[in-house]
Parts: structure tokens; C-alpha cells; sequence
């Protein structure tokens, strides 16, 4: 009875927001946070016909998350050809990325507004045969729809930490009335299938690791690669990826050690926020730089690169000998190594990486990623004349890690054959 009163409430306070939501889109269409052509997606309208044939609806909020989904999509295209795959998201930029990254037979679609007229129509368009949400990210409203119209789901890579636990059980009743829609949960780790079962899932709870590591590597052109290469004549090249301003000080003044060594290596920034290209061209004073959004491309003379595009972080891990992953040194607390080592990267980090802590961990355990504190712990990995082989490595575990994936991959396709 607390359960169906939490979700009442929670409808309520939907409709209250309803009046409001195309005008809210409309200003965030102005300020680029909704799509200006796609916007009625998040109306439950499709902008695309369904394919025929048996469809999986998955769902990820951000970047991050829903480039996590793509190794599992692939390993169930393997095993089932005929599968069509429905990817939603939330936010532009992942479906701008996405979208140069798109698995086979995969559709994107963004996620409409958790509304009941909405979730109906998107439901009633889309018909899936299952519904996998990923992570924290599942909407109550969409889920209960689901379950009404007999539609199976299962939530993957489930991850929460304890002020995450915190919130959601505050309102318990909501999230165990949702969790009792699921066929099961994958959790990354034993922590997060504790905070799930003290949530009140009463579903079957397994533990299959994270989806991070099973990604295919990010795409880039083979061509830019090479003519990129010829431009700087071969020089070493190092990169900080989705980076933030802490990152980019540490990257700025281990790359002034390199100058002032003799060592002429290529500092490449790719910050996790384009726009913010202005911010970064301040601390550049001194350098010889070059800037993607110009035209530029870098050259034998170039200190460093600011690539302040969205999609061109694949080719320049590839580009790369070592990588700093971005928001190591900021309160973001970190973003996914696995790019970047699935590109044949070196990793570096900072102290802050709590949101992969369990992803660092285990790279640094296999040396395969290398924790610093300060610019002068960088540089001196940077400047090291024997060069680190990481790509034996990388294949074993891989190798190891994609037990867990098989075994989920399994449980998945029998529930759409069923």
C-alpha cells in the first residue's frame, strides 16, 4: 500500500511539472541542451520508423554510461543477427558521440520525459521485447508502464555508492515498487548488490562486474591518423582526455618540464566541455599552440593541441603514448580509463577517482595504469626512455573479464527467446 501511495505521489508531482515542460524545452533548446530538430523525442514522439523483428530497449543517462552499453550490444548481435537494439539517452552530447560509435542494427532515440502520456505513446511506438536500464538510472513512471504492458526488464551494470544509497532510501517505497518490475540486477560489485537488496529489490541480484571493459574502442579515421603523424614528423604525443581545469594545470606545467628538458613531445587537450576552449587558451600564454574549432592542425612546432570538438577523443588516444584521464584532479572524481586503453594508451591519474575506484585499482594492480600526485610524478613517467608495452596486457585481461559479460550475455537472450 506505501509503495502504490509513493508512486501516486510521484505522479502527481509529474503533472505539476506537465503545463511547463515544452517551455522549459524551448529554453533549453536556446542554451544547446536539447536537440533543435529532435526535441519531440522527449515527447514519447519517434523520429524514426521500428524496425521489424524482435527489439532490446536500453537505457543510459549520460556519455559515459550509454557508451558502456556498446560492448554488450555487440556480443548480443553475435549471438542473435536478427536483434534490433532501441539505445536512449538523456543528454545531447551522448547521443552526438553515440552516434559515431553506433553498434549494428542500433537505433538512438532520447528518452522522453517521465510522464504517463508519454511513456505510453514511446511504449506503444517502440513495443520492446526487453528493457535493460543501466546503472542508477531508471524511471519509475517508464518502468511501472513496462510492467504493465508485459514487457521484461532487467537492470545492468549497477553501480551506488553510499550517498547515493542515502537518497534513494529516503524514498524507499518508490524504489522497491520499481525494482519489483525486474526480471534480475547485474551489479559491478558486492557494495552496490548490498545497497540494492537494503533498497528492497527482491529479485535475483548478481554480480558480473562492470560493462567498461568489454566497450570496443572508440572510432577514428585511419587516414587523419597518418596524416596527423606526418605532420608533427612522428613526435611523441601524450593527451589528456575529457579533461577539467584542475587537469589541464597539472598537464600545463608537466608539459612546461618537458620544454625545459629538451624533450619535444605534443601535449594534446581534450576537455570534457568544448565551449570551454576560451577558459583553457588563458593558461596557454608562452606555448605554441593550436586550436581544432580554427582549422588548425598541429605541426613540428606545436607545444599544444586543443582539440575543443565533441567525437575526436578516439583518434587521439590512438595518436597517444600515455594518457592523463580528465577529472582525476577535480571533484568530478574521474572518467572511464577503459577509452583510453582500449586505444593502447599508458594511463595516468590523479588522487580523485572515486566514481572508478575499483577501475584504477585493478589497471594499477596490473600496472597498467599509473597513479601521480604532481606535475613532477608526470613528467617523469613522461620522460622515461624505455617505453612502456602495455598491449599483452590488455588482451589477457580482457580475455579474463569477458567470462562475466558471456555469462550475462546468456541470461539476456534467454529472456527474449522466452
Amino acid at each position: 500500500m506505501i509503495d502504490q501511495l509513493s508512486l501516486i505521489l510521484y505522479r502527481y508531482l509529474t503533472f505539476l511539472f506537465f503545463p511547463f515542460i515544452k517551455l522549459v524545452i524551448k529554453w533549453r533548446i536556446k542554451r544547446g541542451k536539447e536537440h533543435s530538430i529532435r526535441w519531440k523525442e522527449k515527447l514519447g514522439e519517434p523520429s524514426v520508423e521500428r524496425p521489424s523483428g524482435k527489439l532490446v530497449w536500453l537505457h543510459a543517462v549520460g556519455l559515459g554510461e550509454v557508451l558502456a552499453l556498446r560492448g554488450l550490444i555487440l556480443e548480443l548481435h553475435k549471438e542473435k543477427r536478427n536483434l534490433n537494439f532501441l539505445v536512449t539517452s538523456s543528454t545531447v552530447l551522448s547521443a552526438e558521440v553515440f552516434e559515431k560509435n553506433c553498434p549494428p542494427k542500433t537505433i538512438h532515440q532520447f528518452l522522453p520525459y517521465d510522464i504517463r502520456m508519454y511513456g505510453k505513446r514511446f511504449l506503444a511506438h517502440w513495443t520492446p521485447d526487453l528493457v535493460i536500464w543501466s546503472e542508477q538510472d531508471v524511471w519509475p513512471e517508464l518502468s511501472c508502464l513496462a510492467f504493465k504492458f508485459g514487457i521484461k526488464q532487467v537492470l545492468v551494470n549497477g553501480k551506488m555508492r553510499q550517498d547515493s544509497f542515502n537518497r534513494r532510501l529516503k524514498i524507499k517505497s518508490l524504489h522497491r515498487l520499481v525494482y519489483r518490475n525486474f526480471e534480475f540486477i547485474s551489479t559491478q560489485d558486492l557494495s552496490s548488490k548490498n545497497f540494492y537488496q537494503k533498497l528492497g529489490a527482491s529479485c535475483i541480484i548478481r554480480t558480473d562486474g562492470s560493462l567498461k571493459p568489454h566497450c570496443p574502442p572508440l572510432l577514428f579515421d585511419e587516414k587523419n591518423l597518418k596524416a596527423i603523424k606526418g605532420a608533427i614528423s612522428n613526435r611523441s604525443v601524450w593527451v589528456v582526455g575529457s579533461s577539467f581545469l584542475e587537469d589541464e594545470k597539472i598537464a600545463i606545467y608537466t608539459q612546461k618540464l618537458l620544454i625545459e628538458h629538451n624533450l619535444r613531445k605534443l601535449l594534446v587537450l581534450v576537455p570534457r566541455f568544448p565551449d570551454r576552449a576560451h577558459e583553457i587558451l588563458r593558461l596557454l600564454k608562452g606555448f605554441e599552440v593550436k586550436v581544432y574549432s580554427k582549422g588548425e592542425t598541429p605541426d613540428v612546432k606545436t607545444d599544444i593541441f586543443v582539440v575543443d570538438s565533441i567525437g575526436e577523443l578516439g583518434l587521439w588516444y590512438k595518436a597517444s603514448e600515455v594518457a592523463l584521464i580528465g577529472g582525476t584532479f577535480s571533484n568530478v572524481e574521474g572518467k572511464n580509463p577503459w577509452e583510453a586503453l582500449h586505444l593502447d594508451c599508458v594511463i595516468t591519474f590523479g588522487p580523485r577517482h572515486l566514481k572508478f575506484k575499483d577501475d584504477f585499482k585493478l589497471l594499477k594492480d596490473l600496472k597498467l595504469a599509473h597513479q601521480i600526485n604532481s606535475a613532477q610524478e608526470l613528467f617523469n613517467i613522461l620522460s622515461r626512455k624505455d617505453k612502456i608495452s602495455i598491449t599483452n596486457s590488455v588482451r589477457k585481461l580482457k580475455k579474463e573479464l569477458k567470462k562475466d559479460l558471456n555469462s550475462l550475455t546468456k541470461e539476456l537472450l534467454c529472456l527474449i527467446n522466452n
